[in-house]
């Protein structure tokens, strides 16, 4: 059953986008973690990235927002409320933080913490999926979840360390979340676009 304005696709997809950004920002722009800085050589790349980024943490924002507070699922007493909502909020904060940063070229550090206490938060949400069978699927919502959350926790080490090897390890995983939440978002548009 899709309910009136579900915008749970559209989400998906906007989240999957989020991912490959994150993934090919990791590898395109040369993050010196010692000037906590990306080198100014690739000025125009790190503005074009942080509006591109801003504008998908934007809309991921706004969605968990609206998810939260004014669109209840009647039926499970607010629980997809906060499995849903909460997770997208804190993670377009996160990415909108990440946005502004790259924008001014600052230190990326801070934002890491928020994005591991975020990934955290993922992992709780997965471990309540398995716990109380929430959604059709537990098993692969959690894994979309817990996708999120390794290159949220994976950012502090790719940020702190000067070690190239851990920006890719995170852009690894961020395209290993990106592939997640393709399929997620393919099977909610699909299901979405049913019209039995």
């Amino acid at each position: 059953m899709v309910l009136e304005f579900d915008f749970l696709d559209v989400m998906a997809w906007d989240v999957a986008l989020t991912a490959v950004l994150l993934g090919i920002a990791a590898i395109a722009l040369p993050y010196n973690s010692k000037k906590r800085q990306v080198e100014d050589t690739e000025r125009e790349l790190r503005i074009s990235f942080a509006i591109t980024v801003g504008a998908a943490g934007f809309y991921l924002f706004l969605s968990g927002v609206a998810i939260s507070f004014i669109w209840p699922f009647a039926l499970t007493s607010g629980v997809y409320n906060v499995l849903f909502g909460g997770i997208a909020t804190l993670g377009g904060l996160v990415t909108l933080a990440g946005s502004l940063a790259l924008a001014k070229n600052v230190d990326l550090r801070p934002i890491t913490y928020f994005a591991a206490v975020t990934g955290m938060y993922a992992i709780v949400d997965a471990y309540a999926m398995i716990k109380y069978n929430l959604t059709s699927s537990p098993f692969l919502s959690a894994l979309g979840y817990l996708s999120f959350a390794a290159p949220a926790i994976l950012s502090v080490p790719a940020a702190h360390l000067e070690d190239r090897r851990w920006r890719l390890i995170f852009a690894v995983f961020a395209f290993l979340f990106a592939a997640a939440w393709l399929y997620q978002a393919a099977n909610f548009t699909l299901a979405h676009l049913n019209p039995v």
